[in-house]
């Protein structure tokens, strides 16, 4: 009996990896396929700062593999900083400028910086890390709320798993 409360104990202790449901999301109508000709673009639109893991970046349109290379890309179609829907950044984490290398290390709390087009600091803060496999396509869908999902490859130094971080929306404009 002491032994299945240990554990029951041990088990209760251990955080808890829950991805929120694919069910509660649906793709934004303007979000684009990640093979479009659209996301090769490269234009730079945005800045993203991480202040937790020292992340400083320029964000570019697209999410083509070129793009990526260069550093933070933004899925095209996806919501633009401070909208209603779901921004979707992705980044390397170990070859070319490695923007996500401490991605894992964010917790909840931590505060994201994403530029609006108007050159305004839009606030997020972190709400939820998961691994998803590298098809889970949803974590690019509108969840109903404004937000930020950044993601990319893991373990580092492997293509294996896809980690997550989304954020919440905490303000619009930069204050002070």
């Amino acid at each position: 009996m002491t032994a299945l409360g240990l554990l029951v104990a041990l088990l209760a202790a251990l955080p808890a990896v829950a991805a929120p449901s694919p069910e509660d999301a649906v793709p934004a109508p303007s979000r684009q396929p990640s093979f479009d000709s659209s996301q090769q673009s490269g234009v730079v639109e945005s800045r993203l700062r991480i202040p937790a893991i020292g992340v400083d970046e320029t964000v570019r349109s697209g999410i083509s593999l070129s793009v990526i290379d260069r550093g933070v890309a933004h899925w095209a179609g996806t919501s633009a900083p401070g909208g209603s829907g779901n921004v979707v950044l992705a980044g390397h984490r170990t070859t070319h400028s490695r923007p996500f290398w401490d991605l894992d290390r964010l917790t909840d709390g931590d505060l994201v910086f994403l530029e609006d087009g108007n050159g305004f600091d839009v606030i997020y803060r972190v709400s939820d890390t998961f691994v998803v496999e590298p098809d889970d396509l949803w974590i690019s869908y509108d969840f109903g709320k404004p937000m930020v999902t950044m993601f990319a490859c893991h373990p580092r130094g492997s293509a294996r798993y896809r980690i997550v971080v989304q954020a919440d929306l905490v303000a619009g404009r930069r204050i002070a």
